[in-house]
């Protein structure tokens, strides 16, 4: 690889890994992650979100590479606009939830040590039920949105800005990388967090996720305000 071209990637994989963790995209993944008993499920919702933001920023590189078409200005504020409402939503409905007994974390044994998560008891009181994985669509949909909104808008500048089609994909596949790498870690980390939090008791997993619901409702309401400025 030129050097030049090394250089841009490099550039774009720390852009990248910086790109993860904004205040938007922490405030979605920590919501969805921090009620992840399980490592591995909570990087797998930060991968969802990876992979998802890297589609929909590839649709638009490639109508960029491919056709030379820009979108309109007026999109990105649009986009900024729908997923702060997201967020407003994925915080309020937690709240919500705990707010009417319908949630709560709890921890039992099991013969891989001691497990935590979210349970509701609105079909009743017996906690002898299923577990199931944590639903990475729901980030993938996220990781969709997130790809047109925050600072998506100055990747796809600065790939129209490369001087060759090599180096535009080499900054935008670098790019991905980089906000792949950065959000497992983001997931990886919350989910550590929550885990060693439960082992002072459910309780101290549970102020973990209602905090991260209250975030992402607060991030909500100031990208909301942002945009209508």
């Amino acid at each position: 690889m030129p050097p030049s071209l090394l250089a841009l990637a490099g550039l774009g994989l720390l852009l990248g890994f910086r790109h993860a963790f904004e205040p938007d995209h922490l405030a979605a993944v920590s919501t969805l992650a921090t009620r992840q008993g399980r490592l591995l499920d909570a990087c797998r919702l930060g991968l969802a979100w990876a992979v998802g933001h890297t589609a929909s920023v590839g649709v638009v590189v490639a109508v960029i590479m491919v056709f030379g078409l820009h979108l309109p200005d007026r999109l990105w504020p649009a986009a900024d606009f729908l997923v702060a409402l997201l967020l407003i939503g994925l915080g309020g409905s937690v709240i919500l939830r705990y707010a009417r007994g319908r949630w709560h974390l709890h921890a039992h044994a099991h013969e891989d040590g001691p497990h935590f998560h979210l349970h509701s008891h609105v079909q009743g009181a017996e906690h002898a039920h299923a577990h199931p994985r944590g639903d990475a669509r729901r980030s993938l949909g996220f990781g969709l949105l997130h790809g047109l909104a925050g600072s998506a808008a100055i990747l796809v500048l600065l790939v129209a800005a490369a001087p060759t089609r090599t180096a535009q994909f080499a900054y935008f596949a670098a790019f991905a990388l980089g906000t792949m790498i950065g959000m497992l870690l983001v997931s990886f980390s919350l989910a550590g967090l929550v885990r060693l939090a439960s082992g002072h008791g459910a309780r101290w997993a549970t102020v973990l996720h209602l905090g991260s619901a209250v975030v992402s409702v607060v991030v909500g309401l100031l990208l909301a305000g942002k945009t209508l400025q």
